[in-house]
């Protein structure tokens, strides 16, 4: 028998919850710290069962995976496939530090837990398709001639640790340059490399 989809008042019910845990669960992540919080004062604090935890999030780190699918909405929302792709990348990173610094004690959260688990950790399923968008943008910069003629792969790794690397030494210490600075100046040497020589 077919599985049916759940009724807009269900899937709206679901939503409320899982917004509720986010919201508890960074609450706690921000007053006392990633490691210190619990599943079980997360869920306490959000007024479900630890089952229900588990539903929709497998580990409490799963959470920032919701955060990280809102930060690449906002950079898909700020893509125009009519700007040169020199220009999607860097709006891209733009949005994406934006984002961040107004979210600012959470995002801090988000990456300090991130870079804790990031090598015993499978990637966020954000990631994959973050990478794909940028292997997109970059290939239609090689294919119309803005860009040399390089492995996209690793044109994609270099874009995306101009992305992490100030991303993570901001959180790591927020004092310097503003976030969305430390990123275009590492974008933008990305990006010289990446030009199509005259």
């Amino acid at each position: 028998m077919p599985s049916r989809k759940p009724s807009a008042r269900v899937q709206r019910r679901k939503d409320r919850t899982r917004e509720r845990i986010v919201t508890e669960a960074m609450r706690l992540f921000t007053e006392q710290g990633f490691e210190a919080t619990t599943v079980a004062q997360i869920s306490e604090a959000a007024d479900i069962g630890k089952g229900t935890f588990f539903t929709y999030f497998p580990a409490k780190q799963d959470v920032f995976s919701y955060l990280s699918e809102q930060v690449l909405q906002v950079v898909i929302e700020h893509d125009d496939p009519g700007q040169t792709a020199a220009r999607r990348l860097r709006n891209g990173c733009e949005a994406a530090a934006d984002w961040l610094e107004q979210h600012e004690p959470l995002a801090r959260q988000m990456i300090l837990a991130r870079l804790r688990t990031f090598p015993a950790s499978p990637p966020s399923p954000p990631r994959p398709r973050a990478h794909a968008r940028r292997a997109a943008v970059i290939q239609a910069g090689v294919t119309s001639g803005e860009f040399r003629p390089i492995p996209v792969e690793d044109a994609v790794r270099a874009v995306a640790s101009a992305y992490f690397m100030p991303t993570a030494l901001w959180a790591l210490g927020p004092q310097g340059a503003p976030l969305r600075d430390r990123m275009l100046a590492q974008v933008d040497i990305v990006l010289t490399g990446l030009a199509a020589r005259p």
